[in-house]
């Protein structure tokens, strides 16, 4: 089903996206059309020029910049702003300047930050009231892993500090991959495949956005988006004092651009609203001038910090024989044993397995017959077989028993008394009672998902039921020597049909056993040396016959038996660069003259490998191309080390004003 919406969430998210624009179309009109009185302008301070900063201004980049064209599925609050490429999401956020801005004036962000804290700390993420594995939180840590991780971190703080906005921005950049209205369609896709489920009615009106939050302001805080907003205003005043000119011809020519690439990807998903450029704009508050007027200082801003970042590298040539330099490559023939234990338990289950497949201690040049090993250890040697399998977990079966049943079952005087006791309840006689102290318990999911369990157990029709209408699916398992090729898993029940043995009784492999041998060999303790292990002796030992002979078919794999072939070495070419992350290897190459053995060496990881350099050699190649992850760095700290300077400037002359009202305005 995720495969589904991976393939067509861009046509989702247009679709999505023109629906939440219509809802703005009339309201953002009417609004600007609405008769309001305008509130007489004034000065709030000066900027780093010396020119007057008026509220107005400060207002109308504010609210330019709080939405952009990637926040098109709000749904609620603010309208997106197509006209917006992100200038808070890329140019502050991403690109890391909004940091040292936060950190200058943290004491009046501080109250914002904690209100969002404690806003993320009662927050509970959307789930079936009875289905609990149909929630945002499982399409999250599908689609978007790490967000799970941060939003935890952030709950976890105790109040606001830097590390509270680092969550923040993070989280706020994470929900642009994921909107909520997308979110609220996958919960509703999968809410269709279970059909049993009662309808939760929540899934069409409930707000999915995480914490609730939509734009930059709901994340941040009105203050910090003035802050941008007025950081941008110095920004532009300092770029016209070195010289930067930008028209507002220039301006509107940049906005239409940027309204016509959204409306060109909408059209292409067919899913192209009726709005035009001017419209979009009367949808926000704005007309072509006043909107051309506020973009104008934003290009002035970005075009100062771009050309900053470009400066930081621009001459190529001082780095030519750098990179040729870079670019030079060895050409080695590289020796590795397939195993590779790097614990002390790895080391005691690899020392059973030889004493159990080859009868020594010692690495192994031959190996016992399968009937000999079947013998001593009969998990050793197993079959595979195949069938078609269908599978229902006894807690997906639960969930047919409707609340109702489940409170029944609970409050009946043949079941309380097995739930008292497992859960550590008092003793109540009525049903109200029992009903009053499941509720007060603080455990009552855990306790109606333990009663569901138990319905189960005493409605056996229900597995069959469930199970005749499964899904059968191929699936591939081993089973052990003779016996029969049961599935055996704890709360699952199966159905099997079409079985066939797809390979006879066979001898496993180290890493194919690992299972099993982890069940046979007790818990090792302490550690262990590793240069004295048979492994590596038999590295030294190989090392030796491969000088004297490079194709010794006594330590080079050559696949005729695979139980053998895993006590010999494989065999690749690879070819390392001078310039390539760090490593022995690498290392130990470029002192070496073509020609010539590495000794052995055995890695953090286990593995015990050598080589034989076969050549050394340089290669041309453009030097752009070998420089722009270099040139993306400097360029990064460059536009911070201006960003800071710049800083410094507006706090000396005091050209930024938080909060630019007061509450009472």
């Amino acid at each position: 089903m995720l495969d589904f919406f991976r393939k067509y969430q861009r046509y989702l998210f247009f679709v999505i996206t023109v629906m939440v624009i219509s809802s703005f179309i009339f309201f953002g009109t009417f609004s600007t059309y609405g008769g309001d009185v305008e509130k007489p302008d004034k000065s709030i301070g000066q900027m780093i020029d010396g020119q007057s900063m008026m509220l107005s201004e400060v207002q109308k980049v504010a609210r330019f910049i709080a939405t952009d064209r990637q926040d098109s599925m709000l749904g609620r609050g603010m309208p997106p702003n197509f006209c917006n490429d992100g200038v808070i999401r890329i140019d502050f956020l991403r690109d890391g300047l909004a940091l040292p801005i936060v950190t200058e004036y943290f004491d009046f962000l501080k109250a914002d930050f904690d209100s969002r804290l404690d806003k993320a700390k009662r927050y509970k993420p959307y789930e079936h009231p009875e289905a609990p594995f149909l929630s945002a939180q499982g399409i999250w840590d599908r689609l978007i892993p790490d967000l799970t991780q941060e939003m935890r971190s952030l709950q976890a703080e105790e109040r606001a500090n830097l590390d509270v906005f680092s969550h923040l921005e993070k989280l706020y950049l994470y929900q642009s991959r994921l909107q909520p209205e997308m979110l609220r369609q996958i919960l509703i896709h999968q809410h269709r495949q279970y059909p049993w489920l009662t309808i939760d009615q929540r899934l069409s009106y409930e707000d999915l956005a995480l914490f609730g939050f939509h734009s930059a302001s709901d994340w941040f805080g009105r203050n910090f988006v003035d802050l941008v907003a007025e950081f941008i205003l110095n920004g532009a005043a300092a770029a016209e004092e070195k010289g930067y000119r930008v028209t507002l011809q220039e301006a509107k020519g940049d906005l239409i651009h940027h309204f016509q690439e959204t409306m060109a990807q909408l059209a292409a998903s067919k899913a192209k609203p009726e709005i035009s450029f001017h419209a979009h704009l009367r949808m926000l508050g704005f007309d072509e001038k006043s909107a051309s007027e506020v973009w104008r200082k934003v290009l002035l801003f970005r075009r100062y910090f771009h050309d900053v970042g470009e400066a930081a590298f621009v001459d190529k040539l001082p780095y030519k024989d750098f990179a040729g330099f870079a670019r030079e490559t060895a050409i080695v023939q590289a020796y590795r044993f397939p195993i590779a234990p790097s614990s002390a338990q790895d080391w005691a289950e690899l020392q059973f397995y030889i004493q159990a497949v080859s009868g020594g201690k010692e690495w192994p040049k031959s190996i016992l017959s399968l009937e000999e090993i079947e013998k001593k250890v009969p998990e050793l040697v197993q079959k595979t077989v195949k069938a078609k399998v269908a599978e229902v977990s006894k807690k997906q079966i639960g969930l047919r028993a409707s609340i109702k049943q489940v409170w029944d079952w609970e409050v009946a005087d043949q079941n309380w008394e097995q739930i008292r006791k497992t859960f550590s309840l008092p003793q109540k006689q009525t049903r109200d009672e029992r009903f009053k102290a499941l509720d007060e318990s603080g455990k009552r999911a855990e306790i109606d998902a333990w009663a569901r369990g138990r319905l189960v157990d005493e409605n056996p029709a229900w597995v069959q039921e469930a199970l005749a209408g499964a899904e059968l699916k191929e699936k591939t398992w081993r089973v052990m020597g003779d016996l029969e090729p049961t599935l055996q898993s704890e709360g699952i029940y199966c159905r099997i049909e079409d079985l066939e043995v797809v390979q006879k009784k066979h001898i496993l492999t180290f890493h194919e056993a690992k299972e099993v041998l982890a069940k046979l060999v007790p818990q090792a303790e302490g550690t262990f040396d590793k240069e004295k292990t048979v492994l590596a002796k038999a590295g030294k030992e190989a090392l030796a016959a491969l000088q004297k002979d490079p194709k010794d078919p006594r330590w080079i794999q050559n696949g005729s038996d695979p139980i053998l072939d895993q006590f010999k070495l494989c065999l690749t070419t690879e070819e390392i660069l001078r310039s390539s992350k760090e490593d022995w290897m690498k290392e130990q190459a470029f002192v070496m003259l073509p020609e010539i053995w590495s000794p052995v060496h055995i890695t953090d990881q286990g593995e015990v490998v050598f080589f034989f350099l076969q050549e050394k050699k340089t290669h041309s190649a453009p030097i752009l191309e070998q420089l722009v992850f270099g040139k993306e760095t400097l360029s990064a700290d460059a536009k911070l080390y201006a960003a800071e300077n710049l800083l410094k400037t507006i706090v000396q002359k005091h050209a930024i004003v938080i909060p630019t009202q007061k509450e009472d305005e």
